[in-house]
């Protein structure tokens, strides 16, 4: 890519991921915005490269791409295709063949109901789009249905009632992970090529992430299957960046969960473990430029929710040998790095101590 005519880039939207993109711009030498059509963006840049946030106006985003000429990641029609649950799951399952777990979308109580009756117990039941584990629910028996719909609804925010939601056949999977999938032109050759960051371990608890780890041990089966499903999804969402793809581990059976086509919180670990982190990807993957994907360290982050660590708490952290604290808006994270998986975990768990001793 020709950098003296890039130079422009819009970030549409205000979040964490948005912010740590727009640093990772202007690390490379771009003009950066960042905001919102709600605040006036573009104003009066016209931009080469725009990068969609989850949420984006999708019709304001059509007309910006046809006004600017910009190019635009992820594209409308894969804004629309990961926005919900449904689009991609089909896409999944449907066009595609991937293995998933049996799903349906249902839009009222009654047909949660009647559903429950075609899937068996336990089923899960989730919000119809993404919603960083918010509002699912484990079901066990009939009486839970209600409180499960209603959850799932109101974690949608003020237009959940308007939107399905999403019941999936429960499974006693081993782990989670994510594949970071990383899309763009490969300088040697001028043609796309796809590359695979280390497989990421995730945990989380009542919906939220509490835990993540890189690499993930996985067979060399479930490995090339997690990575054969990765390929696959991010290939029909297509663009250039980073992908989250998401996927339950049952020994060498891998099956598909979720994909996002931009960084989330699965990735910041990669901060300490990669060469190159996730958002600093997703920026050289949409400007063309060469792509490292080098795991360099071992690393497990615990993520603390509903915690305010104080300084000294923070200090006493860190003093945890190879260990960053991050304070985010819905978390705290505590990173650590070390010669193996067990002593990072062993890591991030003293330090995570030292922030939820009351003082």
């Amino acid at each position: 890519m020709n950098m003296a005519k890039r130079s422009k880039v819009l970030i549409l939207g205000t979040s964490a991921v948005e912010e740590e993109l727009a640093t990772s711009f202007r690390h490379l030498g771009y003009e950066v915005q960042l905001g919102t059509f709600a605040q006036g963006a573009p104003g009066n840049m016209t931009p080469d490269i725009t990068v969609a946030g989850e949420g984006t106006d999708l019709t304001k985003l059509r007309e910006l791409v046809d006004t600017s000429g910009c190019e635009l990641f992820p594209t409308v029609e894969a804004c629309r295709m990961t926005r919900n649950r449904e689009g991609v799951r089909r896409t999944a399952a449907e066009e595609l063949g991937l293995p998933t777990m049996a799903y349906k979308f249902v839009d009222t109580v009654e047909d949660l109901e009647e559903c429950a009756e075609q899937v068996g117990y336990p089923l899960v039941v989730k919000p119809g789009r993404s919603t960083a584990g918010e509002g699912q629910s484990v079901v066990r028996e009939s009486k839970e249905l209600r409180a499960a719909f209603s959850k799932a609804q109101t974690a949608c925010g003020p237009e959940g009632a308007s939107e399905p939601v999403a019941v999936e056949q429960y499974i006693d999977f081993d782990y989670e992970v994510t594949i970071l999938t990383v899309r763009s032109i490969d300088p040697a050759t001028g043609a796309m090529a796809t590359w695979f960051c280390e497989p990421i371990g995730t945990r989380h608890e009542h919906g939220k992430l509490v835990e993540t780890w890189q690499p993930a041990a996985l067979s060399q089966a479930a490995a090339d299957n997690a990575r054969s499903i990765a390929a696959r999804i991010s290939g029909a969402i297509a663009g250039r960046g980073v992908y989250s793809i998401e996927l339950f581990v049952d020994g060498d059976e891998v099956y598909f969960s979720q994909a996002t086509p931009r960084p989330d919180a699965d990735g910041l670990l990669t901060r300490g473990t990669q060469r190159v982190d996730q958002f600093d990807l997703h920026a050289r993957a949409t400007a063309g430029l060469p792509i490292d994907v080098t795991l360099t360290s071992p690393g497990a982050a615990a993520f603390l929710h509903g915690v305010n660590p104080t300084t000294a708490q923070i200090a006493q952290a860190m003093a945890v040998d190879e260990v960053t604290v991050e304070v985010h808006e819905d978390a705290v994270m505590v990173l650590a790095t070390a010669d193996t998986i067990d002593e990072a975990h062993e890591r991030a768990a003293e330090a995570a101590k030292q922030l939820i001793v009351e003082r």
